[in-house]
């Protein structure tokens, strides 16, 4: 399953299926949590546990989603715009493709950042707005304030992973602010609550 656009009864929103393409499991994320990892405190990778050197746990889960940013933006990915996203009939490639081509739509980034989130044992959520997505994760385990980082900026290498988080939040609170998420406009796709609706990963190598 590759092209958007299909339904399912009792599934909230058609949104809920990208959540397929975001796949924890498939070989090539183990080895980019390897990577992760070495460039942490102790080169050892905390969720939802604190570094001696931050003051909380949420502080400590950004250091490593800025980690996983630097990695990922080490690779060199490029952002290609896409604005038909949500359209019934369009192509996704999964995670594994974006790593390979090296190149992206924001709903693959966005993907790209969800697998290895939710890989890591992060509780990752996929923001969809009109013609654009980002990513998001719950700040502590089973909070419910969440954090967000834009994961197009990637494909800037003088961008920061504080720039990438300090943008998807601006655009998160402007979504709020026109009340777009009220009307269902814009939608958080939380991966736990559709994986409960058995919407799992593709399975890919």
């Amino acid at each position: 399953m590759q092209v958007f656009g299909t339904e399912l009864e009792g599934v909230k929103n058609i949104n809920w299926w990208y959540s397929v393409w975001v796949t924890p499991n498939a070989d090539s994320i183990s080895h980019i949590l390897t990577e992760i990892s070495r460039t942490l405190p102790d080169t050892t990778l905390k969720v939802y546990q604190k570094y001696t050197a931050d003051t909380s746990i949420a502080q400590s889960s950004r250091r490593v989603v800025s980690a996983l940013f630097s990695v990922l933006q080490k690779r060199k990915i490029k952002y290609v715009q896409n604005e038909s996203l949500g359209s019934v009939g369009q192509k996704i490639q999964y995670p594994v493709e974006t790593l390979r081509k090296k190149q992206g739509i924001c709903i693959e980034t966005s993907t790209l950042f969800a697998s290895i989130l939710e890989a890591m044992g992060f509780q990752a959520v996929l923001v969809i707005i009109p013609g654009h997505s980002f990513v998001g994760w719950h700040s502590e385990k089973d909070s419910k304030v969440y954090d967000f980082i834009e994961t197009t900026m990637i494909s800037n290498s003088k961008t920061t992973a504080a720039d990438a988080i300090n943008s998807a939040i601006k655009t998160y609170n402007a979504e709020v602010e026109a009340k777009n998420f009220s009307t269902g406009k814009s939608e958080i796709v939380d991966l736990a609550t559709v994986r409960k609706y058995g919407i799992l990963p593709n399975d890919v190598p």
